[in-house]
């Protein structure tokens, strides 16, 4: 097993511990969607990428994912404003982002960031973050 995959691995099984599989479950191979409920009581949706041929992208709103870890992390950020702006080989138009998160309910048209976590160290203050949004940080 290389570290990208003992990273995925544990990543996964930490959000199956402390969140709630999202109520349109995973896709078996590709992304495992939870919700976390803060400390606070908020719901935050995750999406995280456990394919082992992309990065260990771990997918959450922009205001859950907060400035400061934004700036100390630096995410890619996916605004909303970039959703169904390009066209595909046969003409239609593409959502733009991964597949699992069109239909999630609070990550399919906002402004989300994907982190590309490095060490389980980072994993760790992605979650500590998300565990501590509040009502104010997601209006």
């Amino acid at each position: 097993m290389d570290d990208r995959e003992l990273l995925k691995d544990g990543a996964v099984g930490l959000l199956t511990a402390i969140a709630e599989e999202h109520p349109l479950g995973h896709q078996s191979s590709k992304a495992a969607r939870f919700v976390l409920t803060s400390r606070h009581g908020v719901k935050v949706e995750i999406m995280f990428e456990k394919n082992m041929t992309s990065p260990p992208n771990l997918w959450c709103l922009e205001k859950a994912a907060g400035p400061a870890l934004i700036a100390r992390l630096k995410p890619k950020p996916s605004p909303a404003s970039k959703l169904r702006t390009s066209y595909g080989p046969d003409g239609k138009v593409q959502y733009g982002r991964h597949s699992a998160l069109e239909r999630m309910d609070q990550l399919g048209e906002d402004d989300l960031v994907c982190f590309a976590p490095e060490s389980f160290a980072e994993i760790g203050e992605i979650i500590d973050r998300l565990r501590s949004v509040a009502p104010s940080d997601m209006a």
